[in-house]
């Protein structure tokens, strides 16, 4: 039942991650405060970025090594992003086939998918 209990939490948690990502990814889009010839709300921007990159694609960096748990929301078909991180510039995605990252420049490096060890090499340049 504990198991049970845990699963239902966490789901419950995750749909109001992807609502709370809704809100702060379409609060300019939709004028929702009514203010958008003001400017754009820049932490809203923001919050959507970090709900995709800590939140959804599970982004840490704790005991000084880069680590990933991605998760695909309900109803999308995936979603990617570049970060840099030590100097190295990343590409990760996200589909339903799977999570995709490369070392796109810089050295190689051993980051954390889904609590394995993954041994990221620099991409090779097209000849």
């Amino acid at each position: 039942e504990s198991a049970a209990v845990n699963h239902r939490q966490k789901q419950m948690g995750y749909n109001a991650a992807q609502e709370l990502y809704r809100r702060t990814a379409r609060l300019d889009l939709d004028n929702i405060n009514n203010d958008t010839c003001d400017g754009l709300h820049i932490t809203s921007m923001a919050g959507s970025w970090l709900s995709i990159v800590q939140g959804f694609a599970g982004m840490r960096t704790l005991t000084g090594s880069l680590s990933f748990d991605p998760q695909l929301p309900d109803g999308w078909d995936g979603y990617a992003f570049k970060i840099v991180y030590r100097g190295r510039l990343i590409e990760v995605s996200v589909s339903r086939e799977g999570t995709g990252l490369k070392l796109l420049s810089g050295e190689a490096l051993t980051v954390t998918l889904h609590g394995r060890e993954v041994r990221l090499a620099p991409v090779e340049a097209d000849a």
